[in-house]
């Protein structure tokens, strides 16, 4: 049913997947490997630029200026595509927290760009994410080792998270905060890593140590689509192309042995894949960054 194309992009660990509507291309990142990776979807060309910020890096988000907000180590970053020039823009930890916490996921809403921040170590429950707007970060939950997702439903005030060492997707009201657990994985499948909304109330789930995604119907809270994948650690899934009806995923090659990558050939390699769902539009990102 689900045809996939592979793109040998060779990461490390592959995240931070977006549809860059304007240029009908692909941006991500090699996290570990600290490269900004740009797919023309139009051309089926890829391009890698190495980048000199510490490792690791955690996310990207596009602005509507043409520039871009990369998180890493020592904080956030604007990049400068034609320049290929990178100016400090803001750190959201507080100070005791910069040597044991780190950036991670984080998508877009209007005014808004929404950070995760993980333990370094993942061994800890210190991580949190928030929304950074206006210079001023809010902080919406903490206690994880690490931040994964979100994924957010503005008309339905919904926002989704994916909490990977506990197996489980968190749905919260954004004008009440409140909390609930809405699918617990169990660990067979994987954990749960990088989600993204379709517009039939459906939550596709990236898979890590779980060679595949998986797509939650939130109506009955149940997995209805499951598509097998030949790399082990899944990643990160948006939706792409003009129509929005393509998945991008992202894998690594990370904690992958050589028996693995024979099974999984494919780890590091990232994928596009047509269905019959659209996903929701994410924008580019509008906060001032003077």
């Amino acid at each position: 049913m689900f045809d996939f194309d592979i793109i040998k992009s060779n990461t490390l660990l592959g995240e931070s997947g977006f549809y860059l509507h304007q240029t009908n291309e692909i941006v991500f990142l090699d996290l570990l490997n600290p490269s900004i990776i740009f797919y023309s979807i139009e051309n089926k060309i890829l391009t890698k630029q190495k980048l000199s910020l510490p490792k690791p890096l955690g996310n990207i988000y596009p602005l509507e200026n043409g520039k871009f907000i990369i998180s890493c180590f020592k904080g956030l970053y604007i990049y400068d595509r034609t320049k290929d020039s990178f100016k400090h823009f803001i750190d959201v930890r507080k100070h005791n927290e910069i040597k044991d916490i780190s950036y991670n996921d984080g998508t877009i809403t209007k005014n808004k760009i929404w950070i995760g921040l993980c333990h370094i170590k993942e061994t800890d429950d210190l991580g949190y994410f928030g929304y950074l707007q206006n210079k001023k970060f809010v902080e919406i939950d903490r206690g994880f080792k690490v931040s994964n997702g979100p994924a957010i439903n503005e008309k339905l005030n919904h926002l989704y998270f994916s909490d990977s060492f506990n197996s489980s997707i968190y749905q919260y009201n954004l004008k009440t905060l409140k909390k609930k657990n809405i699918f617990k994985f169990d660990k067979k499948q994987g954990f749960p890593d990088g989600i993204a909304l379709d517009n039939q109330n459906g939550l596709w789930v990236a898979h890590w140590a779980g060679a595949q995604i998986s797509r939650i119907n939130l109506k009955t809270s149940k997995i209805d689509y499951q598509i097998k994948l030949p790399a082990l650690n899944i990643t990160s899934v948006t939706f792409v192309g003009k129509e929005l009806n393509h998945l991008f995923i992202t894998t690594a090659k990370l904690e992958t042995t050589k028996i693995q990558l024979e099974k999984y050939s494919h780890s590091g390699s990232s994928f596009i894949i047509k269905t019959d769902f659209k996903g929701l539009k994410i924008p580019y990102g509008n906060i001032k960054t003077l």
